[in-house]
């Protein structure tokens, strides 16, 4: 009976043997075997791939490489020789290697804490641009407008920023100018070229030289007259990149001192010409004194010291005879073509406009920044060079008033365009505030 029991509950186990032991040990050496083998070849195959990736990249370089040695100059910028080398890309940009800094040959790469001007004093940023641009070429004209002719090394407001551009500053008086001027030399402390740079001598200067004056750098060269316009020639002023502005209010005269390598980005402030006459009968009475207080701004406005239409003049180079409706017309495309607008009334977005034209920037000390900032906004609040003593502007209905009006006529009507112009720039040199402020504008117009 024991060992029919002991069958009852064996009898369905099955026992392995030592032989099927073996075998299964066996088949799952087999199976890790073949794990090992896949996984090794996938990871030759994945270095296979990375090395054809490598080959493929290392030829097409040296393809372009080759284009160059066959094309050569063809496919090198203007600027190589003071530049550097650099590769065409096939649509006219060229790029620069992105350790490279476009700073002239001529120059020193300027210190941490500089700010950017397009010449003398850049930050080092200023240049770090992905592409160069491609070589300028000679502006034509035709007949209708060969006016502009006399003014083609001028840059179009719409021409990209190039290094070897400077700033002119086409100064009006009596309009902000001096107001800009300190903006440029005490708080941006970038170098100019006006009247100040020939005092004590320095007029006699045979050689370029910037020169530290009041907080504020000159090159050594008078810019606001035509003389010193001609020594500024003579010596190569713009060509030499020692100045970042050059003032001047003779606008036609100083267009010889840009050639096409060397270009002048114009630059304005613009103030209601009502205004501005009446603050200039104020300003020769009271401070000049060129000017006998005993003649009234009646007998001013009359022909005795007002300035005629002296924007329209001095824009188109008609200095004498009686203006006309074509001159008028000149004006407006010369104020449309090359000048960015500013504005006396709206002088914190005029401010914006004019460093962000010329590639002007803040100091990239954080505290340096601050006080020129700070530097910037004081003299928005309080200007240079203001009347001292407040005054009156003669009202509509007044004899006065409608002599000056006569006198501005064709100025007037320049200033209404330019407000219109400065609008238009809006798109492209406004702050983000101005542009979404004039959006708002257009809607409720449409």
């Amino acid at each position: 009976n024991n060992s029919n029991n002991t069958s009852k509950y064996t009898s369905g186990v099955k026992y392995r043997s030592a032989t099927s032991t073996q075998r299964a040990l066996d088949e799952l050496k087999r199976k890790r075997m073949e794990a090992q083998e896949k996984k090794r070849a996938l990871t030759i195959l994945c270095l296979l791939a990375v090395v054809a990736f490598a080959v493929h990249f290392t030829n097409k370089s040296s393809h372009s490489d080759g284009i160059e040695a066959i094309y050569g100059k063809a496919f090198r910028g203007s600027k190589d020789k003071q530049y550097g080398d650099v590769k065409d890309l096939g649509y006219g940009g060229e790029r620069v290697p992105s350790s490279q800094e476009l700073v002239p040959a001529s120059k020193e790469k300027p210190s941490d804490g500089q700010v950017a001007g397009n010449n003398g004093g850049e930050d080092a940023d200023f240049y770090s641009t992905d592409y160069e641009l491609p070589p300028p070429v000679e502006k034509e004209y035709d007949e209708e407008h060969n006016f502009l002719e006399p003014l083609r090394h001028f840059a179009d407001v719409k021409d990209p920023h190039r290094p070897t551009d400077t700033a002119l500053f086409f100064h009006v008086p009596r309009a902000g100018g001096s107001t800009i001027k300190d903006m440029i030399g005490k708080c941006l402390k970038l170098v100019q070229s006006s009247e100040v740079g020939v005092r004590d001598g320095h007029d006699k200067d045979s050689t370029l030289e910037v020169l530290d004056v009041k907080e504020s750098k000159y090159v050594n060269v008078d810019t606001t007259t035509v003389p010193g316009i001609q020594r500024a020639v003579d010596m190569g002023l713009a060509a030499a990149g020692v100045a970042d502005v050059v003032v001047s209010s003779y606008y036609h005269e100083s267009a010889a001192l840009f050639d096409l390598n060397h270009q002048g980005r114009a630059f304005m402030m613009m103030r209601n010409p009502i205004d501005r006459a009446v603050s200039m009968y104020w300003h020769r009475v009271k401070e000049i004194g060129d000017l006998d207080a005993e003649v009234s701004i009646e007998d001013y406005a009359q022909g005795n010291g007002i300035e005629n239409n002296w924007m329209t003049r001095f824009m188109t180079n008609r200095m004498t005879g009686e203006l006309t409706k074509d001159d008028m017309e000149q004006a407006k495309q010369i104020l449309k073509e090359k000048f960015l607008i500013g504005l006396l009334d709206d002088l914190d977005e005029t401010v914006y406009r004019v460093m962000k034209y010329n590639e002007w920037k803040f100091s990239t000390d954080e505290t340096e920044k601050m006080k020129q900032e700070d530097c910037i906004q004081d003299l928005i609040t309080v200007g240079s060079a203001i009347n001292p003593e407040p005054y009156e502007i003669p009202t509509r209905g007044t004899q006065a008033y409608a002599l000056i009006t006569w006198q501005t006529q064709f100025d007037s009507k320049l200033f209404e365009y330019a407000k219109q112009l400065f609008d238009e720039q809006t798109k492209q040199w406004g702050t983000k505030e101005r542009k979404k402020l004039l959006k708002k504008q257009k809607k409720k117009g449409n």
